[in-house]
């Protein structure tokens, strides 16, 4: 008896013990701070005017993170200029320097300055906002003044001027143009026999260290994500290559793209880079160091979904299809209805020569009335989009449509496979505007081939 007493003695006393190191292993949340922010190095996706609704971003640098998560903030109410809202955004930060992402919303009732008392991780600083004084929206749309996008500027810039060194004079006088909208707009989906009037250098006068240089400028202007960016348009030149290939004609083949310099490549002036051809345009436009605009966008491929090239396996814009189909079949049958169009749509409304010409009515289902899971299919959308800028300035741009994502709206007409000819699929934003149109083959008979726009209500051609 006395032996099975100094067992349950000891059990009770290894249980106690048991629990009190238990209770001792409990932690609390590390709590978010960071040393330093940076009021004065602020980033906004756009510009408010007086009497307008507004939504926007406010990107503010930090030092000093400790790598702590936070939650979101309350919303905080402009001073100087009233109406607006600035509210912080869940994340981590960094361990060191980073930045934290504020959302900002309202109608401001004045021009001049909106000010913003913000905290973060324990410091403190002032926003400041400036309103303009007019508004640059039209009927039921509102847009911002356009992008002020931090990008790897000085690559770019190297990269441009390593490319421009390898040319003859001759290529030069081709390549490089002063800064005109118009020049810009100088771009088409239609094959080169069709369409002559590309701005700048063609591609088929390259030697290979040309090409070589070209390539390095493509990359170092486009993002590093797989199946994207860079990929997605080396995909494009290929399937060109491939089309010549089988009996395209000499109207296919990487020879038929052209690159031009609009305005001199620089750090703080302003200038756009252009490269297009039949089923790929480029259009990037920067000024004052930052990227001021990344669209129109287009692109296209044939074969499609996907080819082997020089043993090399491309599938450009399968991405862009499978999750655009995505966010369709998320809906239900009843966001189906609402979002159904009233009429078949054939091909994309906003594409070349379609420049400023936007509808000011929004049709389709709204976004803001969706779930949190169905807007993240709306949103893992326009990533594939966003994702072909370098990777700082996609980083920007996702941000600001994720913060508009809200007044977005959806509509398609045809199937929600988006894989029969005539499916089609729209994403309209205060800002985004994204097409997918599904064409038959031209040169592959009896089989798909895409068209693809992505275009900004403001940000177009820089927002010039």
């Amino acid at each position: 008896m006395k032996f099975k007493n100094a067992i349950l003695s000891l059990t009770i006393s290894a249980a106690i013990m048991i629990a009190a190191c238990e209770k001792t292993e409990v932690t609390t949340a590390t709590t978010a701070t960071v040393t330093a922010l940076s009021c004065s190095s602020v980033t906004y996706s756009g510009t408010p005017s007086a009497g307008a609704a507004f939504t926007g971003t406010a990107t503010v640098p930090y030092t000093g993170g400790n790598g702590a998560a936070y939650s979101a903030g309350t919303a905080i109410a402009s001073t100087g200029v009233t109406g607006l809202t600035a509210t912080l955004a869940a994340g981590t930060l960094a361990s060191g320097a980073g930045s934290v992402t504020y959302a900002i919303t309202g109608t401001p009732l004045t021009s001049g300055t909106a000010s913003f008392a913000v905290l973060v991780g324990g410091q403190s600083c002032t926003l400041s906002l400036t309103v303009s004084a007019t508004s640059s929206g039209t009927g039921t749309t509102t847009t911002t003044a356009g992008w002020s996008i931090e990008t790897d500027i000085n690559t770019i810039v190297a990269m441009a001027n390593a490319f421009k060194a390898t040319l003859s004079s001759t290529q030069v006088s081709a390549l490089q143009d002063t800064y005109n909208k118009a020049h810009a707009q100088k771009w088409s989906n239609l094959p080169e026999a069709l369409y002559r009037g590309r701005s700048g250098l063609q591609s088929s006068t390259f030697s290979t260290a040309q090409w070589t240089a070209f390539y390095n400028l493509l990359k170092s202007a486009t993002s590093t994500t797989a199946n994207e960016g860079n990929d997605e348009y080396i995909g494009i030149l290929a399937a060109d290559d491939y089309l010549n290939s089988i009996g395209g004609g000499s109207d296919y083949g990487s020879g038929n793209y052209y690159i031009a310099f609009i305005g001199t490549p620089s750090a703080t002036g302003l200038w756009c880079l252009q490269i297009g051809g039949h089923h790929g345009t480029i259009i990037y436009t920067y000024n004052g160091g930052k990227m001021t605009g990344g669209t129109p966008s287009f692109r296209s491929t044939e074969p499609f979904p996907s080819y082997v090239w020089k043993n090399v396996t491309y599938q450009p814009i399968a991405q862009e299809l499978n999750a655009l189909s995505a966010m369709l079949k998320g809906l239900s049958a009843t966001e189906l209805t609402s979002a159904k169009r009233s009429s078949t749509q054939t091909d994309l409304i906003l594409g070349p020569a379609q420049d400023n010409k936007f509808p000011t009515t929004k049709t389709g289902v709204k976004v803001g009335d969706l779930t949190q899971a169905k807007k993240d299919l709306v949103l893992a959308a326009i990533k594939t989009y966003t994702d072909d800028l370098d990777d700082k300035a996609a980083a920007a741009v996702y941000a600001k449509y994720k913060s508009e994502i809200d007044n977005t709206y959806i509509s398609y007409s045809g199937t929600t496979d988006l894989t029969t000819k005539n499916d089609y699929v729209l994403i309209d934003g205060p800002n985004v505007w994204i097409e997918f149109s599904m064409q038959g083959g031209i040169i592959v008979r009896n089989a798909n081939h895409p068209h693809s726009v992505w275009r900004d209500r403001a940000g177009d051609y820089g927002g010039n």
